[in-house]
């Protein structure tokens, strides 16, 4: 499995995704049984899905990171929130999961890309893991 964050800066990848978009990149990924859990416009959207439910365009890391310090006011990116979010984990997924179904609703198609704000399936690997 690999993470990654919509808000990547895609043509500083190395020379083995060059010329790939992410949609390409996630079906080449799928291909070789390699999954991509993709978290739009960064992986700070799937924390502020513990605590509320929104389909607010987010425009980076910075829009992301002022709605979740609502909640986490001291959050700081290398921080340790696993204690604070525990306890949320299926709000979280449940959140994650109407966020997928409103993009549905909205004439967006599966798989989703970076195209797709505010988007994350990260609640996917979570629940393999649980």
């Amino acid at each position: 499995m690999v993470v990654a964050d919509g808000d990547v800066n895609y043509n500083n990848l190395t020379h083995h995704c060059k010329g790939q978009s992410a949609l390409q990149g996630k079906e080449n990924a799928d291909a070789k049984g390699i999954q991509i859990a993709l978290s739009n416009p960064c992986f700070e959207f799937w924390y502020l899905l513990h605590f509320q439910y929104t389909t607010k365009f987010f425009k980076d890391y910075p829009a992301v990171k002022n709605a979740l310090t609502t909640y986490l006011p001291d959050y700081e990116k290398a921080g340790d929130v696993y204690n604070q979010l525990a306890e949320h984990t299926a709000i979280a997924i449940q959140n994650a999961k109407r966020v997928e179904q409103y993009h549905l609703q909205n004439d967006s198609s599966k798989p989703f890309g970076i195209a797709v704000n505010p988007f994350t399936d990260i609640h996917q690997l979570v629940e393999s893991l649980l």
